[in-house]
């Protein structure tokens, strides 16, 4: 069996018992980073071996499979939150689903869905984009074609480029579109910052540094009026 299980995205609090159950039954857990994966399991006591899964390299997603294939129990982490969203582990998923090997998805931490929820802005549908190109012109381009769907749209990004996403968001948006950044969720410096575009933009940009990870939320509607 394979498990795709979540991990905290920060917050350790945040682990799932049926998660911890998973790690502590599973023959070997696969993993975006052991180095900070072995911190995880050492905190909660759990001693499983851990290998490296580098969704490069078709060598360590065939390891993966062979280990399932074999009968034994298998999980796949990330960094933080769900595997195969915006996180290494579609291509294991997907080629474990093309033999019919068995596979559950442990439900648990996923920074989107935690944005979307805590934002404000509707949720009944939205469209995640993850991480948008780095040039501006393809950036501008995801987001208009976002735009036309009428929904909240959920991105990720780093600290490093945040005021140029949000630039190029005023751009094809407008600057009265609503806005939510959410930065470092479930931390210990979380913050939200709502408002327009533009006025969230402006924020961030004043800053002399900016740390931490974003979901960046928007809305192509201004604020409704409630007078």
């Amino acid at each position: 069996m394979l498990f795709v299980v979540p991990t905290p995205l920060g917050n350790l609090e945040d682990m799932a018992p049926r998660a911890l159950r998973a790690l502590k039954e599973s023959k070997v857990v696969f993993c975006e980073d052991t180095r900070r994966t072995r911190n995880l399991m050492s905190h909660f006591g759990l001693g499983a071996p851990l290998e490296r899964y580098d969704e490069n390299d078709p060598r360590s997603v065939e390891k993966l499979l062979e280990r399932v294939r074999r009968g034994d129990a298998v999980s796949l982490v990330s960094d933080g939150g769900l595997p195969g969203v915006s996180d290494p582990g579609r291509k294991a998923v997907a080629a474990a689903r093309r033999e019919g090997l068995p596979i559950t998805t442990i439900p648990g931490p996923c920074a989107v869905a935690a944005a979307v929820a805590g934002s404000g802005l509707p949720g009944d549908s939205f469209v995640f984009l993850g991480f948008l190109p780095r040039t501006a012109s393809k950036r501008r381009k995801a987001l208009e074609a976002a735009k036309a769907l009428e929904r909240t749209i959920a991105v990720y990004e780093s600290p490093f480029r945040v005021v140029e996403l949000l630039e190029d968001a005023e751009a094809a948006l407008g600057p009265a579109a609503q806005c939510v950044a959410a930065r470092e969720l479930s931390k210990l410096h979380e913050e939200w910052l709502r408002g327009t575009v533009a006025s969230v933009r402006a924020n961030l940009a004043a800053r002399a540094e900016i740390l931490g990870e974003f979901v960046i939320l928007f809305h192509p509607d201004p604020e409704p009026s409630h007078a």
